[in-house]
């Protein structure tokens, strides 16, 4: 029996894609990346992402693990050169439920292929807000923004996923499950292992549920658009909003006016201020 054959027969049909169902999962979403892959491999529970796991180990083949594939920088598709054996995608994507939402002690356990966007919903619907934040967060994954440390929008408040992860379950590279799915805030029983995995990409270990912090919803946030003539001026205006408000200050994005205008070219829009700054 072949490898793909194996993989097949103990995952089911819907475990495993080749050829042009596999595609999408080869080619990174801006289509600047791109290579082949035996197979995409898509298991539904931490034993079966084990057991592929250990099959991969003891064939000799390569593993890219991937989330929602929306990274910019091609981590999550075989790139050609990559490594010199075959490889499979390890895809996330049915392993996308959140276990549960407990407000009373402000966490979320999640799988790694749950979306950035079902985390909030689930956070809303308890009066939790789940903070980070990215134009993403319909695809983009809990696994790979963990695996990528991922900031997004809100990082002045909030801070990256780092910030966000109490405990992860992971399968290392030898198949073995290492379970540190603690939620405890203040945790002083030795090493803290879960760092290991945040921000490797994978490199040592595949996440496959992790428990996140929730915080305090805000409703009545605000938001203001400024002009300003350059990167000085940018700077003075963070310091003066961070004077005022401090720990208050959710976002502060800068968007260049070549952008806005074609953003409002592209859908149609009004500009929102009238007068013409270089951001």
């Amino acid at each position: 029996m072949t490898f793909v054959a194996e993989l097949r027969s103990d995952l089911g049909p819907a475990g495993i894609l080749t050829g042009s169902d596999a595609a999408p999962y080869l080619t990174g979403q801006r289509g600047l990346f791109s290579g082949e892959a035996l197979a995409v491999v898509r298991p539904a529970s931490v034993d079966e992402t084990a057991r592929v796991v250990q099959a991969c180990a003891a064939y000799g083949v390569a593993i890219v693990p991937q989330g929602g594939n929306t990274g910019m920088s091609g981590g999550a598709v075989p790139t050609a050169g990559d490594t010199p054996m075959p490889a499979i995608v390890l895809s996330m994507s049915r392993m996308n439920r959140i276990v549960s939402v407990d407000p009373d002690r402000w966490t979320v356990t999640a799988e790694a292929g749950a979306t950035i966007g079902a985390l909030q919903q689930a956070a809303d619907a308890a009066n939790r807000q789940f903070a980070p934040d990215w134009g993403a967060r319909g695809t983009a994954t809990v696994g790979g923004a963990i695996a990528t440390n991922a900031g997004g929008n809100n990082v002045l408040r909030y801070g990256t996923m780092r910030d966000q992860v109490l405990g992860v379950e992971a399968v290392l590279a030898d198949g073995q499950v290492w379970d540190g799915l603690r939620a405890l805030r203040k945790d002083s029983s030795g090493y803290d292992l879960k760092h290991l995995f945040i921000g490797a990409e994978g490199t040592l270990g595949v996440v496959t549920r992790a428990v996140l912090r929730l915080h305090p919803a805000t409703p009545n946030a605000q938001s203001a658009l400024a002009a300003i003539s350059g990167l000085g001026s940018l700077m003075r205006l963070l310091e003066l909003a961070l004077a005022r408000c401090g720990g208050d200050v959710t976002a502060f994005e800068l968007v260049p006016d070549v952008g806005l205008a074609r953003v409002c070219e592209k859908l149609g829009l009004s500009r929102p201020l009238q007068t013409r700054a270089e951001f």
